[in-house]
């Protein structure tokens, strides 16, 4: 799964925690404004299954603009903070929600062979 974060500067802490949950590729905008104004002028890339904005470190008017374009492109957002529980919390909420998000995470995750098992 590809998941597009906005907001934090440092989120490395997160990745481990993201990768167990399956996904394999995480694209990072800050979300700082630039003095150029060209924060707003990224779109959100096509192979994103689902946005990511930590809230305590992004601006209102960003997080406005990139819930409308998410919404428009029919792209799953969830809202946390940055802590690695409220995240791993979140995340596993919008997979849940959503059979299509769970059906790749199911195919990314190294423990799916033990979930097959207990189907059978």
């Amino acid at each position: 799964m590809n998941v597009l974060i906005l907001g934090g500067d440092k989120i490395n802490p997160l990745l481990n925690a993201l990768y167990e949950l399956g996904i394999t590729s995480v694209t990072h905008w800050t979300g700082r404004n630039l003095k150029n104004g060209s924060k707003k002028s990224k779109q959100i890339p096509s192979k994103t299954d689902f946005v990511l904005m930590l809230t305590n470190f992004l601006n209102h008017n960003a997080m406005l603009h990139y819930k409308q374009e998410a919404k428009s492109k029919g792209v799953c957002v969830a809202y946390t903070t940055r802590n690695i529980d409220a995240v791993k919390c979140e995340v596993l909420k919008l997979i849940g929600n959503n059979p299509k998000l769970q059906e790749k995470a199911c195919l990314a995750c190294k423990k799916r062979e033990r979930c097959d098992e207990k189907i059978r």
